[in-house]
């Protein structure tokens, strides 16, 4: 593999890193699915999911208790080792939960993923999440959040001129 090639795959792994984080913050569960493969493995500190469908049925249930979440991503890293080529990066993840409305949850993570190309189109096939810290702390008052960044989901040209 050339640097020009894994160059244009670092791109790709950024953009399927940032895309994850925006579609759970908007609750686009398709935009979610189409980052992944469908037999997708994904290990979080608290489960394992086999498959998207596993995932979603854990992840929409949460997330739908989340009165908000913002998910934000960096310091993107791509290589190629004997099993393909992997991405990494930082997550710094914070949510309010309906159960708990007056504290705040952030936690900092680091995402490792396996990439793979399926016709033509980059997924991501494995992911495993580490969580580096987590900190609940109660919210100030007079802060409020809106429920999501719903309206980044729409992320045509014409959504930035209004």
């Amino acid at each position: 593999m050339t640097t020009l090639d894994l160059a244009e795959i670092a791109v790709v792994g950024a953009q399927l890193q940032s895309a994850y984080a925006l579609a759970i913050d908007t609750r686009d569960w398709g935009y979610f699915a189409t980052l992944f493969t469908p037999d997708v493995r994904a290990t979080y500190p608290t489960r394992s999911y086999h498959g998207m469908e596993d995932w979603l049925s854990s992840f929409i249930p949460f997330h739908d208790e989340c009165t908000w979440t913002l998910h934000m991503m960096s310091n993107h890293v791509v290589g190629v080792d004997d099993d393909g080529i992997w991405a990494a990066c930082y997550g710094a993840v914070q949510w309010c939960h309906e159960s708990e409305p007056d504290e705040i949850s952030r936690a900092w993570v680091h995402f490792r993923d396996r990439l793979v190309n399926r016709n033509g189109q980059w997924l991501i096939a494995r992911r495993k999440l580490d969580v580096l810290m987590h900190q609940r702390e109660c919210l100030m008052a007079n802060v409020s959040f809106p429920r999501t960044v719903v309206e980044l989901a729409d992320r045509s040209a014409t959504a930035a001129t209004s």
